[in-house]
């Protein structure tokens, strides 16, 4: 008795349950919790930019014309910073009794736990050694959204369709997929070792970790283990977070109904982003740096929460070999 939609519904939320709860479990705040997000920041007024906050414009202006109002958490216009995640974990920067002598400082965002400022520092001055600009050199860093698969129109009843869709709705999560680039994982890679160091431990390993075959089983438990998170190295997946409804978590028929609106938004913005693809406007942004920021609700960065900014000096190889070219 259930509709064609609604049964393509019910499988999208079995498919990316997994995945929901990886994310979920990613940014998920805890007493005494220090989580920060090593991201690089989108640039202003540039195609990427312009895309995300029309996303996250869609999806809130949904919400504000409805009864749930609230349910859409995330505000890119001027409580969140619009960013594509390298390294998220939960860092041992707080201070504790044994340390009251080194100096502390109350977090605004985290009323329950103090900064270390002697922890801090260090921990800032150990990703300045990183020389980000000659970690790049090299390679092409375009960021650009990535096509996840064909998209099925859930108004259509055929799979004539083959638009491409860029987005993924994963649980309470609404993202735009970028393009996995050798720029972006190396950038990545970068700070894991450097920072190992400051990872609060132990380190508790994600629940949904044990569902995976192996050897992914096994390799995720050691980046968990080692780094503080399964979701680098191999486990690397840039996203732009546009949409965080933590209402879907109620249950499943709200989990279904909110399911439901969120893929209209959403398949309204791919429409768009589609046309303007097609038109042969191309739709991409440079890395222009590194920075840090307190992690908030739904795999966000505090708007106001930047601890430090790193430079990218990035420069196109094709660019750079015609520019030899020519000085010959």
């Amino acid at each position: 008795f259930f509709s064609k939609r609604t049964q393509n519904t019910c499988t999208m939320v079995m498919r990316h349950t997994l995945t929901a709860l990886l994310l979920h479990f990613t940014i998920i705040i805890i007493s005494h919790a220090i989580y920060l997000d090593i991201h690089v920041p989108l640039p202003n007024d540039d195609c990427l930019m312009t895309q995300t906050l029309r996303a996250n414009e869609l999806l809130r202006s949904f919400r504000s014309s409805s009864q749930n109002s609230n349910s859409e958490r995330i505000d890119l216009f001027s409580k969140h910073t619009p960013h594509i995640t390298l390294f998220l974990a939960d860092f041992d920067l707080e201070i504790h009794h044994d340390d009251e002598d080194n100096g502390g400082v109350e977090d605004d965002n985290d009323s329950f736990a103090k900064l270390n400022v002697t922890k801090v520092n260090s921990f800032l001055e150990t990703i300045s050694k990183i020389n980000f600009t000659q970690v790049v050199e090299g390679l092409e860093c375009t960021l650009s959204l990535s096509p996840t698969q064909p998209f099925m129109d859930h108004h259509q009843h055929n799979s004539n369709n083959s638009e491409k869709k860029f987005y993924t709705i994963n649980g309470a999560f609404t993202m735009l997929h970028v393009q996995n680039n050798p720029c972006l994982k190396a950038l990545s890679n970068a700070v894991l070792d450097p920072i190992e160091s400051f990872v609060k431990r132990p380190v508790r390993v994600p629940s949904w970790v044990a569902s995976l075959q192996e050897p992914e089983r096994s390799a995720a438990i050691y980046r968990s283990r080692k780094y503080g998170s399964p979701n680098v190295l191999e486990g690397f997946v840039p996203h732009l977070t546009v949409g965080y409804d933590p209402s879907t978590e109620r249950s499943a028929a709200v989990a279904l109904a909110h399911l439901d609106w969120r893929e209209d938004v959403m398949e309204q913005w791919n429409e768009e982003f589609s046309v303007s693809s097609m038109s042969g406007s191309s739709c991409g942004s440079e890395v222009k740096g590194v920075a840090v920021g307190r992690n908030s609700i739904g795999g966000t960065v505090l708007a106001d929460s930047r601890m430090r900014y790193w430079d990218v000096v990035t420069k196109n190889p094709l660019q750079s070999e015609a520019q030899a070219v020519q000085r010959v």
